[in-house]
């Protein structure tokens, strides 16, 4: 007979690779669906003020290369995927640095009918309260196609 206590350490085993692998895979998804150009859409932080823009999402070694251009003007940042909500979620992290003051963006990540990236974001100032972020929304744009 086999001894039950070794069974389940080999159960348990299979189960903890079995996780690593699909969170590998989740990385490995978000690095093929998020490149791309996108029509930005936002509200200002603390402001009602409203624009458009545009974002470029480039794939780099460790996570993406960010261009947002906003009225003509281009800002650089960098993404990368990070676990948030205790781990139970995975979102598109977003740091830039625009006039002096650090930004940073945390972004939901889902599809639009076409089973493109459709990305939704708070944003905020590291470490500075507010009781009115920014909201951006990314659009796949089909013109750049």
């Amino acid at each position: 007979m086999s001894n039950p206590i070794s069974l389940m350490r080999i159960l348990i085993f299979v189960i903890l690779g079995f996780l690593s692998l699909t969170s590998h895979a989740d990385d490995d998804f978000y690095s093929l669906m998020l490149p791309g150009s996108y029509i930005l859409v936002g509200k200002a932080l603390d402001s009602e003020r409203t624009y458009v823009g545009k974002i470029v999402i480039e794939g780099v070694k460790i996570g993406f290369k960010i261009t947002r251009v906003i009225a003509g003007k281009s800002v650089y940042g960098n993404g990368k995927i990070e676990s948030a909500a205790g781990g139970d979620a995975k979102v598109l992290r977003i740091r830039f640095n625009e006039d002096g003051s650090d930004y940073e963006q945390t972004c939901m990540i889902g599809a639009d009918l076409d089973n493109y990236a459709r990305i939704s974001c708070y944003l905020y100032r590291p470490e500075v309260e507010t009781l009115n972020p920014g909201l951006e929304v990314l659009f796949i744009d089909h013109t750049t196609r």
